[in-house]
Parts: structure tokens; sequence; C-alpha cells
């Protein structure tokens, strides 16, 4: 018997298979990293749309507030014309001039003394940059009889939301308020 066919004879190995794995798993790196961009700008996206929604939420908040507690006191019964100043003092602005910047875009809603808030203190939100705040424009007047009937004073009620990452809403409505009387006691 022959011993060499026992043995078996070492053979060159050329590194295919070595080859074959490196190249799959630059593949799978390539694969896994694109996957791993597209989870993060999705979820910097859903982040966005969640601090957007705050704001809105805090915007109307505000907004509904003013609707509901707002007229029902001075200035607006009686109704006080000399309140709304072009400064915009407490929030309540005169009537804008014809081609000028209207309140609302000029305005420093940082300015607790040009803005408004919340009536009642316990309404503040959570999760939120800044709490919201408003102003009210005088817009004009319409019909009314002189001496009986007051004319309906018409507002714009403009309202500022910023979310958790300074997202910033704007919200207006617009307000059709009729006095008993004015401050003068004129109309009533």
């Amino acid at each position: 018997m022959c011993r060499n066919r026992l043995i078996p004879m070492p053979y060159k190995e050329s590194g295919a298979v070595l080859i074959t794995g490196l190249i799959f798993m630059v593949v799978l790196t390539i694969i896994v990293t694109a996957a791993l961009r597209s989870v993060t700008l999705e979820e910097r996206m859903a982040a966005n749309a969640r601090n957007r929604q705050m704001a809105l939420q805090a915007a109307e908040a505000v907004l509904r507030d003013a609707e509901t507690n707002l007229f029902a006191a001075t200035p607006f019964e009686p109704f006080d014309h000399g309140s709304f100043t072009a400064a915009c003092t407490s929030g309540y602005c005169s009537k804008p001039s014809t081609g000028s910047t209207p309140k609302w875009q000029a305005i420093d809603w940082g300015s607790t003394a040009l803005t408004r808030t919340f009536a009642a203190t316990g309404s503040a939100l959570s999760g939120v940059n800044s709490q919201p705040r408003y102003i009210v424009e005088l817009i004009g007047y319409e019909g009314g009889q002189p001496g009986a009937i007051c004319p309906k004073v018409l507002f714009r009620i403009t309202a500022r939301g910023v979310g958790a990452d300074s997202s910033t809403v704007f919200v207006q409505s617009m307000y059709r308020h009729r006095p008993a009387t004015f401050a003068d006691g004129s109309c009533g």
C-alpha cells in the first residue's frame, strides 16, 4: 500500500470566500447606514410636526380664552375708544393706517406690556417654549343709529403660540361686538 494516498496534500487557497464575505459586509454596512439616516430624518420630521402642533394648540387655546372672557369687561362694556392705542398698550391696538404694516406683524410678542395672555393665571400651558399671547386690533365700525343704537365694532384678535422648539404659529379671528353704551355715554 502506498502511504501517499492516505495523507491529503495541502492545496493552495485563493481567498475567494474572504473577498466575497468582505464585499457582502460593505454592501450590508451601506444599507444599514442609509436606513439609519432615513429613520433619523423621519424622527426629526415627527418632532417638528409635534412642536408645530403644540404651538397651534397653544395659540388656539389663548384665542378661545380671549373670545370667551375678553368682551364682557372694560374696555368693551362700556366701550372705551381711548384704550386702543397706536402703541398697543395692554394688547389693545388702534386701527392701523392704510398701507401700514399690520400691528400683529410689527409688535414685540415677547413684551407683556404690549400683549395679553390667559385671563386666569391657572391656565398656563406646559410643554411650550413660552406662554401664548394675543393682541386685539380695532378694525372699524358698522351700522348703529346715533343717540339710539351703538354701532357694531369690528376687532381682529391675533394669537401667537410657540412650541417647545420655538416653532411659531399665528391664529386670527374676527370678532364683531355691539356694546350697550360707549364710555362717554353716547349711543345707549
